[in-house]
């Protein structure tokens, strides 16, 4: 058995987008930040088979706290959760925003998906929190680059499916904070193969352990 964001990193790397790439990191930004981690073509369990927890990293000491329990990690600033927490937090403080409408004026109903609609009928606040959101991705992966060097980093997930508005700023902070070598090497895209990643990685799975026996 093995986690669906940690087996979908195989997924990718079989029949994806890493396809030939033997270092990779896949993240998935949904509702929370799972992941997986290839390194030699292999699939990065850890001691204990945890490996991949990559959402619950600390990126602020004094930061919300997580539903994890743990403070200010990063899925408390680069998730789909995150985001709404953000569009709810700015609506009750006043700011002007068309966001509400796509969640039929409830806030409770406010979420990434809401947010993004706003942000493609041209809301001003939406795109801002969509960049914000994307700047802290690219915060959490600046240390996975410096601490994996990998060729390839592929971002599955919803918040993916926003494309550029979301991406861009992740990848301009790589290459502002990695260290050189390191964010020279790689490359930051969105994976192919997207909810089919974790089915695919289990096939994958399976079929590597049977050419082992």
């Amino acid at each position: 058995m093995e986690n669906d964001a940690t087996v979908a990193a195989l997924g990718e790397h079989c029949f994806g987008a890493g396809i030939g790439i033997d270092n990779l990191i896949y993240v998935t930004v949904g509702t929370g930040i799972g992941g997986g981690i290839i390194v030699g073509g292999q699939l990065y369990r850890g001691a204990s088979g945890a490996a991949g927890e990559m959402g619950h990293m600390t990126i602020d000491v004094n930061g919300p706290r997580c539903n994890c329990g743990n403070i200010g990690c990063w899925e408390n600033f680069a998730s789909g959760r995150a985001l709404a927490r953000e569009a709810v937090e700015r609506i009750e403080a006043g700011a002007k925003t068309t966001i509400l409408s796509f969640a039929d004026g409830d806030l409770k109903s406010v979420t990434a998906k809401t947010v993004s609609l706003a942000a493609q009928a041209g809301d001003g606040l939406a795109k801002e929190l969509i960049l914000r959101t994307g700047y802290y991705l690219g915060v959490g992966l600046v240390n996975l680059v410096n601490a994996f060097n990998p060729e390839l980093i592929l971002i599955g997930g919803g918040l993916s499916q926003m494309g550029s508005l979301f991406m861009d700023p992740a990848v301009e902070v790589v290459k502002e904070r990695a260290f050189r070598l390191p964010a020279s090497a790689v490359r930051i895209e969105i994976a192919k193969l997207g909810a089919d990643a974790g089915a695919l990685g289990a096939v994958a799975l399976v079929l590597k352990e049977r050419s082992r026996t």
